[in-house]
């Protein structure tokens, strides 16, 4: 599934809990670890890290630190290009303070504008506990499909207990249609058509995919895309969001008049996959 893992190494808190999470993914993939440090290279900051990366169950032999000096966000992403890193695991907090959030830390300044798929785990542990309830964000697209059978093979790695697809979708019109008529009743009824098409769509998606060994269900969420998966992924206690990565490096204008994957970037309501 993935081949080159890089990890963004610090002397930060939770580095040793990055650093087993990563070295269990590692094993399950049979990948190659990168180690990547933002930061000015000596003898004493290269011993120090290698003591700290040996402490995650790295052997030694196996440790390479790659080294780069600039904006962190830039730096890691130039590392994993010039590495061949296929996947970026990275931590960050939850929720931040508004201030924050907008001018960008440096795991939201990376799922803005990943060169890789990237992991971004908000609650890494030490002894790494697997994950129970995996979603996906899907539109029964051929990437959709991708996503699906990535999920899957990590379910059954992690021996998840189901999967479940969601789909967000909003019915074109339908606020005009309540303006012109001023019937709530005729909207109602539009919405109860539209949902019951979006469910026969996700019955075929998931019917399909042929996925037998790890429960998979769908749900079909009316509303703002990013929005109603954000809210249906902390109400359903999932531990994982698979999604697409953005199509488009995601600006500062995006944080304002929120982009859909926005919703979900600011709130992180579990640890997220985005799959480039």
């Amino acid at each position: 599934m993935f081949k080159k893992i890089g990890l963004a190494v610090t002397f930060s808190p939770n580095s040793k809990a990055l650093l087993k999470e990563t070295k269990l993914y590692s094993d399950q993939f049979a990948a190659e670890v990168i180690f990547i440090h933002v930061g000015s290279k000596n003898d004493s900051i290269e011993a120090r890290l290698r003591e700290l990366i040996s402490s995650g169950g790295f052997a030694p032999e196996n440790i390479n630190i790659v080294w780069g000096q600039g904006d962190p966000a830039k730096v890691i992403n130039k590392k994993c290009i010039e590495n061949g890193v296929d996947l970026l695991i990275a931590g960050a907090l939850e929720k931040e303070k508004v201030i924050k959030y907008y001018i960008g830390s440096v795991a939201r300044k990376l799922m803005r504008d990943p060169v890789c798929s990237l992991f971004i785990l908000t609650e890494p542990q030490i002894e790494a506990k697997p994950f129970k309830k995996i979603s996906v964000q899907i539109d029964y697209s051929y990437e959709s499909e991708i996503l699906v059978n990535i999920a899957y093979q990590l379910a059954i790695k992690e021996k998840a207990s189901e999967i479940c697809l969601i789909r967000e979708y909003e019915v074109p019109g339908l606020a005009i249609t309540v303006y012109d008529t001023g019937s709530t009743d005729e909207t109602e009824k539009t919405r109860k058509i539209w949902h019951s098409e979006e469910k026969e769509k996700m019955d075929v998606f998931i019917n399909e995919l042929n996925l037998t060994e790890i429960k998979v269900r769908g749900v079909c969420l009316y509303g703002k895309e990013g929005w109603e998966a954000s809210n249906f992924v902390k109400e359903n206690n999932s531990d994982l969001l698979i999604m697409s990565a953005p199509s488009k490096k995601l600006s500062f204008i995006d944080r304002i008049f929120q982009h859909n994957e926005e919703f979900i970037f600011k709130e992180l309501p579990c640890s997220i996959l985005l799959i480039k």
